[in-house]
């Protein structure tokens, strides 16, 4: 005798696509990490070999003094020659926040020309060199001034040894 199955033909392909659908409903039923925003702070950093500007291309960067955490952009090339526009407009960049920071930059052309931000303008005589650190804060710009070409600068990356103070 035959038997008559009672399930229905059109029901076949659901049962085939079925262990896929779960599949997929598990991958997408994951929670997914969501990302922190990081607190940042934007620096305005202006570099003065002397003249008011930089007229050279410079790394500049940003060195929290504790942590040794380090942010750098470059800033290009002014004019040169009998131009009278000013050279190396300010740039600006991104770094985290809160933290403590230094100020230095250093000319790509050659590594021993590097200057500081201190309480020292470019081509002029000061009691001290020392690096001013200062606190930045999320969500707040900071302009910074590089001019002082006696300033010692610290390795990037480690925390801050050369004489600094807020």
């Amino acid at each position: 005798m035959k038997t008559r199955s009672h399930f229905p033909r059109s029901l076949i392909p659901l049962l085939i696509l079925a262990p896929y659908l779960a599949a997929c409903g598990a991958v997408t039923a994951v929670p997914t990490a969501t990302p922190t925003a990081h607190l940042q702070a934007t620096i305005v950093a202006a570099v003065d070999l002397g003249a008011g500007g930089a007229g050279f291309t410079a790394v500049v960067y940003a060195q929290e003094v504790h942590s040794g955490s380090t942010f750098h952009t470059i800033m290009p090339a002014g004019s040169h020659g009998l131009v009278v526009l000013p050279t190396s407009p300010p740039v600006s960049f991104m770094v985290d926040a809160p933290g403590t920071y230094v100020f230095y930059a250093v000319l790509i052309n050659e590594d021993s020309y590097h200057f500081g931000s201190t309480a020292c303008r470019a081509a002029t005589e000061c009691d001290t060199h020392d690096l001013i650190a200062r606190e930045v804060l999320p969500n707040e710009t900071y302009e910074v001034y590089i001019g002082d070409a006696s300033a010692l600068i610290p390795p990037t990356a480690v925390p801050v040894t050369v004489p600094w103070h807020p």
